[in-house]
């Protein structure tokens, strides 16, 4: 970390994610054993929810960190799917930047995933659907 970053309040920011992603961490170890019972929860769609604003959040504070430097210099080369991991740290903290910023769509969007989490989990109502009881096949599309 470099000198100018080293206050107390990078310092709480810093430890604030690190909690969030051990939580995090812990959460996907029960779910993973939940599932292995046969008794899956709501625990993936939640952590899914939460570890795409996570990778954002860490992100964001790695740019920041790096002061004016971290306003240049990002990397926008193609690269194959399969030469990728979700964060994008094998390269550098700029492409990570950009390349979390996918997460959020990645699996679901996470405006689904909330509405799931909250028909679902919640049991709140569910948005009003004029074709739910319509077939795929003869849903309207523009």
């Amino acid at each position: 970390m470099p000198d100018h970053a080293k206050t107390p309040a990078t310092q709480d920011q810093l430890m604030k994610l690190w909690i969030r992603a051990e939580v995090l961490r812990l959460t996907n170890i029960r779910a993973s054993n939940n599932r292995r019972t046969g008794n899956p929860g709501p625990e993936m769609s939640v952590s899914k929810l939460a570890m795409s604003g996570l990778n954002q959040e860490i992100t964001n504070l790695c740019v920041s960190l790096q002061g004016p430097a971290g306003l240049i210099g990002f990397d926008y080369t193609f690269r194959r799917p399969e030469d990728l991991s979700v964060s994008g740290l094998e390269t550098s903290i700029g492409h990570a930047f950009l390349r979390v910023r996918a997460n959020s769509i990645e699996g679901g969007t996470s405006e689904i995933m909330r509405n799931i989490i909250g028909e679902q989990v919640l049991g709140l109502p569910g948005e009003p659907r004029v074709d739910k009881a319509v077939p795929w096949s003869e849903v309207p599309r523009n």
